[in-house]
Formats: structure tokens, C-alpha cells, sequence
């Protein structure tokens, strides 16, 4: 059987890479560093929050192999990179608003992304969602939260060749072949109900819906008891937002398609929840979580209003980044500005781009109204070691 899967791993890869000639390269890029001063808010900042959630990273990068990957696809940087920062970082046990400016303008250079000139990009927001559930299928609680399917197979492609290191592709073996994965549709009409453990039926497809989106929550049970899940993986399918969709059938337009949008229409039209979640072929699985917050994809605890969703291929996870762009209030999409200091700690099926960020706003219903009307433009500059900054690559093409 490994012998098996091993050679239809090989030959997926092989596939892969050779198709990969046909693409054309992407437009010029490249990093630019900047000062501290070009910041824009930067000399007003307090930093201390954003040191107190930059040190949760650090602890991760000092437990690993000094000579692992720890930068992105674009951005190629070992752990050891990291390292010493994090030492000085975690050494700063009570840290006020000067030794937390004096860290970072130590340790880092700033740098953005130009491709002639800076790069701009989409700001969105998420939360942790509150869900009503029990641990047994009932009448009102009927919508199963899967765990990993046990026939689920992710191929990363990295290993075979260090240019596709961020890439993997997701599927099940069927014979001899490795296969596309059951879709949304297919797995609410059972496709996997033999391969994958449900961890707690909700009452809503639709809070569902927004669970997967978010990639964490919170579900009470009918006891009172919360059960904590997150995210642990995804069919492979690739993700259609149902923003999008009701939006290009003219149901909504790009400014109400937001989160309360969205729910609105399909709590009204509930005989059209399912043909319209299903048109997002992606699909997402959990796993139980021991702690009470939300976990991001370096795998720690995520800091509201300070911690931000990335493409990981092209921003290393635990990477500072000063983020100038705006978020909404409750009555306007562009009220406050956001110049803040973030920590790249988790990613997002949504999330691609060289400069495109989710922030996360925590729990509650003003987590929840600012995330689900947040879609604003803005750009972010990635902070990284100052001895790193000669061996960048010049071109990111």
C-alpha cells in the first residue's frame, strides 16, 4: 500500500511540475525597505500589545530545529533567523511603551512589496462564532461538524520539489489513482458519513457555514457545558465565497454582500440555503480543542485585534507587520483608521495574495459586527531581522 500511494504521489508531482511551464511568471516584484519614520502612525504607536503577541510566536520558533523553514515561498528564511530576536524579545519581561519601540526598531527593517510601485491590497475581518449544539443527532440539532475523514489524503508537494513547498493538493485513493475529494454537495448528501467522526451536530447549516469561514468557535451544549473546536483540514476543493455568488446572480452587490448580508438573505430564503452554501465546493473539517481561544495556524492562541490571517506563501508565519488601513464601525465602512502593529499567526482558505490580511477581532457581537462588514483596502510592511535583509532575493518573479 505505501509502495502504492508513494507511486501515485510521484506521479501527481511529476504531472505538476511539468504542467507548471505553461504558466506565465507573474509581473515584477520585489521587497523595498523602508525606515520606521516612513510608518505611517508608526511614531505614535503603542507597541506593547503587539510585543506581549509577538513573544506568543517566539516561544514557538525557540522550540524548533534552528535549521528548519521558517520564512515563505517568496521570502526564504530558517528558523535561526528568528532566533535571536526572540531571545532579546522574551527577555523583556515587563515591557512599557519605550522598550517595545526600542525592540523592534533593534531587531527589524521594514519592507514592502513594489511592483513599480507599492502594492496594495484587501483588508478583511474574522471572529469566534458562538454555535448551539449536542452530541447526539436530535430533530433541532441535525448538522454534523465532521473531524478529519479517516480516507483523507494530502499530497505536499514541497517534497518533491522545494519551489512548491506551501503547495499540496487534497484527495482520496480510489484504486490505484489519488482523486478529487467528495465535494460540499456530496458530503451533505453522505458522501462521508462511514469515513469521518461528527464531533457535534448544530442546528444551523448556515452557522456552520460561517464556522468554517472563521476556522474556529464555540459550541454550547444543551447542558450549558462550551465545546471548543478549530480548524483541522479541508476537502481541497477550491473556495467560492457565497458573497460572490449572490452577487453575481444580482441578489446583492459587492457593499451588502458582508457577513450580516449574507445571513439575512438565507435565514429569509431557507429553501435556497443549501443550493446556494453548495455552489462552495470547499468544504471544511475540526478537530476539539483543549484551550478556550481561538488557535491560529502557527498553533497558538490568537490575540484580538492584533493577530492577522496571510497567505503563507508569501508571509512566514510569526512575522511582524505594520498594517496602515481602516475598519468599520456600526454605521460606516471606513469610520476608523488601523495602524497597527500585527502578528502573522494564522492563514485562511480566503486569504491569498502577496498583501491581503484577515484580522482577527476576538468573540462577542462587536467582534462580530465589525468582521462581517470589514473590506478594506490598505497595505502592510512586513518586518523582518535586520541580518536577514542583505540575502533577500532581489526579484520575487
Amino acid at each position: 500500500m505505501k509502495l502504492k500511494l508513494l507511486s501515485i504521489i510521484t506521479g501527481i508531482a511529476i504531472a505538476v511540475l511539468s504542467l507548471s511551464v505553461w504558466f506565465k511568471k507573474p509581473n515584477a516584484l520585489e521587497l523595498r525597505p523602508a525606515t520606521f519614520k516612513a510608518l505611517p502612525g508608526w511614531q505614535q504607536a503603542d507597541l506593547v500589545q503587539s510585543l506581549t503577541t509577538f513573544q506568543h510566536s517566539c516561544k514557538t520558533f525557540l522550540r524548533q530545529d534552528p535549521h528548519g523553514q521558517a520564512g515563505s515561498h517568496r521570502i526564504p528564511l530558517l528558523v535561526k533567523d528568528w532566533q535571536p530576536a526572540c531571545q532579546a524579545a522574551l527577555a523583556i519581561h515587563h515591557p512599557n511603551k519605550q522598550s517595545a519601540r526600542a525592540f523592534f526598531e533593534t531587531w527589524f527593517t521594514p519592507v514592502a512589496f513594489y511592483n513599480n510601485r507599492p502594492v496594495k491590497g484587501l483588508f478583511t475581518g474574522y471572529y469566534m462564532p458562538l454555535l448551539y449544539g449536542s452530541l447526539t443527532k436530535t430533530g433541532e440539532f441535525n448538522v454534523p461538524i465532521y473531524g478529519l475523514p479517516s480516507n483523507l489524503v494530502t499530497v505536499n508537494l514541497g517534497d518533491f520539489n522545494s519551489r512548491y513547498k506551501h503547495s499540496h493538493i487534497v484527495g482520496r485513493l480510489q484504486g490505484n489513482q489519488l482523486v478529487p475529494y467528495p465535494t460540499r454537495k456530496q458530503i451533505n448528501e453522505g458522501a462521508i458519513q462511514d469515513k469521518a467522526p461528527v464531533l457535534v451536530w448544530v442546528n444551523s447549516a448556515i452557522d456552520r457555514l460561517f464556522l468554517e469561514i472563521q476556522g474556529s468557535g464555540v459550541v454550547q451544549l444543551p447542558d450549558g457545558r462550551r465545546l471548543y473546536v478549530g480548524y483541522a483540514g479541508e476537502n481541497g476543493a477550491p473556495y467560492t465565497p457565497v458573497g460572490r455568488i449572490l452577487v453575481k446572480k444580482g441578489i446583492m452587490t459587492k457593499k451588502t454582500a458582508s457577513m450580516q448580508g449574507i445571513r439575512a438573505y438565507l435565514e429569509a430564503h431557507p429553501d435556497e440555503v443549501d443550493r446556494v452554501i453548495n455552489q462552495n465546493k470547499s468544504f471544511v473539517f475540526f478537530r476539539i480543542l483543549k484551550q478556550t481561544a481561538a488557535l491560529g495556524a502557527q498553533g497558538i492562541a490568537l490575540t484580538p485585534g492584533y493577530s492577522l490571517a496571510v497567505d503563507r506563501k508569501w508571509i512566514p508565519l510569526g512575522a511582524p507587520l505594520w498594517l496602515s488601513t481602516t475598519h468599520p464601525d456600526k454605521t460606516h465602512q471606513d469610520k476608523k483608521t488601523l495602524q497597527r502593529l500585527m502578528i502573522a499567526q494564522d492563514t485562511g482558505g480566503a486569504i491569498r495574495g502577496m498583501v491581503r490580511g484577515d484580522v482577527f477581532w476576538g468573540a462577542g457581537q462587536t467582534a462580530t459586527d465589525i468582521a462581517g462588514k470589514m473590506k478594506n483596502r490598505g497595505r502592510y510592511w512586513l518586518l523582518l531581522p535586520k541580518h536577514s535583509i542583505p540575502h533577500l532575493p532581489k526579484s520575487l518573479t
